[in-house]
């Protein structure tokens, strides 16, 4: 299925490029007409100012097709998926660029299950638009329009019951990035007897102060704060409030991976049977559960879309779901990532079982390396399939897994993965390697693959013309 609108997650763009709200009319219409043009559909939206003009185009292509639509406002794209768990609500749209630059927003679709449109789902909405078949209703039957101020109430209450834990005066510092999250997560800490540090919890739709996206070298701030106030641990955001990323009581920034592994464990141990599952950029941190509990690895695209389409096929063996950026999915809470469910599970097992550093000093060490290339948009595919070509040619003894872009795994269980990304006009390389040395390595082979496709394609396209 060849999506032409529809990325990783949803639509993102710049709202005087692509994500025009024209357009985003029209794909509203189109999920309304999927859904037979009849319920009640939840819209929320980020702190960003390209949002804003966004949410009313939703609204208003909601209204004209029918739809009943409850305005929650700025809230974490999780609070909105909680009320849409209460209310039983048909559906729901968040606007939001998550963990893109502040100029960028973007538009999700959910269904009543709190999880994203189906892959399948979202081709069926833009041949719609393609062929313009999509239902507006008549004068009398546009859909009624109703605020919801208590989101934000529904989210903390709905995570405080899944937990029984008491901080006693202790510490944690939380990075909110800005976004709306600052209106939940230091007051869960607060509930729960403890103290929250926070920092960068005044909104701020320019992201002035951090990037929104989370990661070890924009988080230095949760580091020092953490070994300044002697916090249980630290953790940050991104924009939207549906990515965690976790430290150590010593400062130590700790990627996603080891953090869905250590969650992971903790629901194979507590259950004691399930299947995990998550995209194929994952460290291979992962298979020490898988070796611990003999214990299925369901690995898909990266995205939410392609992890939720597995725990909906598998939905009764699915324990636990993650991506190494930093969401966690727990099915029997909602189908997205949670940092409010994840915070309080963390201090769950932290309480119970020493503290962070101890729990994940067990699991294998691997480094990993990330890094992005600026490429024309219009060109990833034609990379995707140089890059195969390339890495078959000049490797006879390794697998390669082509899930989603290249992957290529070494008989040392190092790997090299080349992918686009769905949401911004760059070409992702990870790697990981058994030590710092062997994934410096095989960076350096990674770039020059990656600069002879480029250079190749640069001249296939210059000839077309």
């Amino acid at each position: 299925m060849e999506r032409r609108l529809f990325g990783t997650s949803g639509i993102r763009g710049e709202v005087d490029k692509l994500l025009m709200p024209e357009l985003i009319t029209k794909v509203t219409l189109a999920y309304a007409t999927l859904l037979d043009n009849c319920g009640l559909i939840l819209v929320g939206s980020d702190e960003r100012l390209p949002s804003r003009s966004i949410r009313h185009a939703v609204i208003s292509g909601l209204l004209a097709s029918g739809m009943d639509v409850l305005d929650l406002g700025m809230v974490p794209t999780p609070a909105l998926l909680h009320v849409l768990k209460t209310l039983k609500a048909d559906g729901a749209v968040m606007i939001t660029g998550s963990h893109t630059p502040p100029n960028i927003t973007g538009v999700l679709f959910f269904i009543n299950d709190t999880g994203e449109l189906p892959p399948e789902l979202e081709v069926v909405i833009e041949d719609m638009i393609l062929k313009g078949k999509f239902k507006r209703v008549p004068w009398n039957a546009i859909g009624s329009l109703e605020e919801f101020d208590n989101a934000i109430e529904v989210y903390i209450n709905n995570t405080l019951q899944y937990f029984n834990v008491n901080l006693s005066g202790e510490k944690i510092a939380i990075d909110c990035c800005n976004g709306p999250q600052s209106y939940v997560l230091p007051i869960l800490v607060e509930l729960i007897g403890g103290v929250s540090i926070p920092i960068n919890d005044d909104i701020d739709p320019y992201h002035r102060q951090r990037d929104p996206y989370p990661r070890p070298d924009n988080l230095y701030a949760l580091s020092a704060t953490v070994r300044r106030e002697s916090a249980l641990f630290g953790m940050a955001v991104d924009g939207d409030g549906d990515r965690a990323i976790f430290c150590d009581e010593n400062g130590n920034v700790l990627w996603g991976d080891v953090i869905g592994t250590l969650f992971a464990e903790a629901e194979l141990e507590e259950k004691g049977y399930g299947a995990i599952v998550c995209p194929i950029n994952t460290s291979r941190t992962i298979h020490y559960v898988k070796e611990r509990f003999n214990c299925e690895i369901i690995y898909t695209k990266v995205g939410p879309p392609s992890i939720i389409d597995a725990i909906r096929r598998r939905r009764h063996e699915v324990v636990f779901a993650f991506e190494e950026t930093g969401k966690y999915i727990w099915p029997t809470n909602i189908l997205y990532g949670d940092p409010a469910y994840a915070l309080l599970r963390m201090i769950d097992l932290v309480k119970r079982k020493g503290t962070l550093s101890a729990l994940i000093s067990r699991y294998p060490k691997y480094h990993l390396i990330k890094i992005a290339k600026p490429i024309k948009w219009e060109t990833k595919n034609a990379l995707v399939d140089r890059i195969r070509r390339i890495v078959e040619r000049k490797f006879k003894d390794v697998r390669i897994i082509t899930i989603d872009g290249v992957k290529v795994v070494f008989d040392d269980g190092s790997w090299i993965l080349f992918r686009p990304s769905g949401t911004e006009p760059v070409f992702r390389i990870y790697v990981e390697g058994t030590n710092k040395e062997r994934a410096k390595g095989l960076i350096d082979i990674a770039n020059r693959i990656f600069e002879e496709a480029y250079h190749a394609i640069g001249r296939d396209w210059f000839s077309a013309f």
